[in-house]
């Protein structure tokens, strides 16, 4: 086996230069290869790369536990900030009324048993710049690409020289959801995996229909307008409904609230489980991480716990009129934000899917003061700039091999606090999102 000192992308990288046709062949296969896994974005292949990414032991154990630690912890404070109220939470976190008014319903916990993590992967360990609580997706994709990239002939080749594995997401996740069923059913419970039918992400929910499936689990893909109340029990067509592992996002919910009455009645009235229930909202706003790191809400942490958060979670403040910590240093934040643009990053609180996100160093001084006006007192963030690893990503292009220096996250998964995986996304710009034009990658443990 290869030796610590040498870099596993490097290797990675020669063994395609060796022998383009080999890097032709699999650039060719493997639209065809995920097309027919399922590895599909609106009905087209997932944007990919011809290698995947490889994470350290040592490091993934750290970006694993850390970040299981900081999911956990977050979900805790949220129930604990302002004396459990979540109203006033909501108040802080500048939550939209109607949102707010379902995330103060309490079905009680766990408020979070799915997520994934958006983490920057350092030397120093990593840093973690979003949660994604509310109906994340693709723990079905991961695995199906690492299957993939597991077949393919440089891989085998690379795997004959390096410890290489892959943590699968998809068993936990189904362990997860069908523990969640209510006691006492006297069947197998039945799932309903709730999204619009016309999801660009179907094909991930149907590969974790199939996982169900395949466990003997009942599972069905329903659309949340076509859910309804009937007989004190929340049906899907003609099937009554014991858990739904809940994919459409609350927000979008509250826009067809009148469409989709049947379903939130369901959850206020618990006639079914949801995973997750509306309450991951709180702890996932972008907002929140201005919670944890702020010095004003310094009791709900413990030492070891702001110790963790100062470790893994970036500087992030409500974008407002304040006197504020910075470095131990008392800053007035607009005058901070104004003149640091080249550290920050601003954000809307409440988007998803890498919208609206202004990076200082890549916006003009005129942009960034007119969004700081614009974002002042409502609901945006201001986050300290991550360091974004770069690394060299073969592409097939122009029926060449060339390699690209890409912009690099990984994203760990969340599994009721079991040892899951994790995907990477990678892009030229630093804003890293798929549905934004990046591209997705297994990650593989190395060592």
């Amino acid at each position: 086996m290869a030796g610590p000192a040498l870099d596993p992308a490097a290797e990675y990288n020669r063994l395609l230069a060796a022998d383009e046709s080999a890097a032709a062949e699999q650039a060719a296969s493997l639209p065809d290869a995920f097309t027919a896994a399922g590895i599909t974005f609106d009905g087209r292949p997932m944007r990919t790369f011809l290698r995947p990414h490889f994470v350290a032991r040592h490091q993934w154990e750290r970006l694993r536990g850390d970040g299981r630690r900081l999911l956990e912890l977050a979900a805790r404070v949220a129930r604990r900030a302002f004396d459990g109220d979540a109203r006033r939470l909501c108040a802080f976190l500048g939550t939209p009324e109607a949102e707010a008014r379902w995330v103060s319903v309490d079905p009680g916990p766990p408020d979070v048993v799915l997520s994934r993590l958006d983490a920057f992967l350092g030397p120093a360990g990593a840093r973690f710049i979003e949660l994604n609580n509310d109906a994340p997706a693709g723990f079905g994709y991961g695995d199906r690409m690492a299957e993939v990239f597991a077949r393919l002939p440089v891989f085998r080749a690379f795997a004959r020289r390096w410890a290489v594995a892959y943590r699968p997401s998809t068993p936990a996740l189904v362990e997860a959801v069908l523990g969640a069923a209510p006691p006492g059913l006297v069947s197998a419970p039945t799932v309903a995996i709730a999204d619009w039918a016309e999801v660009k992400t179907r094909a991930d929910q149907q590969i974790l229909q199939s996982a169900f499936a395949a466990r003997g689990a009942r599972c069905l893909l329903a659309d949340p307008r076509a859910m309804e109340l009937r007989a004190g029990r929340l049906w899907a067509g003609s099937v009554p409904v014991d858990v739904v592992y809940r994919r459409a996002v609350l927000s979008e919910l509250v826009q067809r609230e009148d469409e989709v009455s049947g379903f939130l009645r369901g959850y206020a009235e618990r006639r079914a489980v949801f995973v997750n229930s509306f309450r991951c909202r709180l702890s996932e706003d972008k907002a929140f991480l201005a919670l944890l790191t702020d010095e004003d809400f310094v009791p709900l942490l413990s030492d070891a716990e702001r110790t963790l958060v100062a470790r893994t979670v970036p500087w992030t403040r409500k974008l407002e009129e304040r006197r504020t910590s910075k470095d131990g240093q008392e800053v007035d934040l607009l005058r901070f934000v104004r003149e640091h643009r080249e550290r920050l990053v601003l954000k809307p609180a409440h988007a998803y899917g890498g919208h609206d996100v202004l990076v200082g160093d890549e916006a003009g001084a005129a942009a960034w003061d007119e969004a700081v006006r614009a974002g002042t007192g409502r609901a945006w963030v201001v986050q300290e700039r991550v360091a974004i690893p770069e690394e060299p990503f073969p592409a097939w292009v122009d029926g060449r091999l060339r390699f690209e220096d890409l912009k690099v996250n990984v994203n760990p998964f969340y599994v009721a606090g079991a040892e899951v995986g994790a995907v990477a996304r990678a892009s030229r710009q630093a804003v890293i999102n798929v549905s934004a034009g990046g591209g997705s990658v297994p990650a593989f443990v190395v060592g």
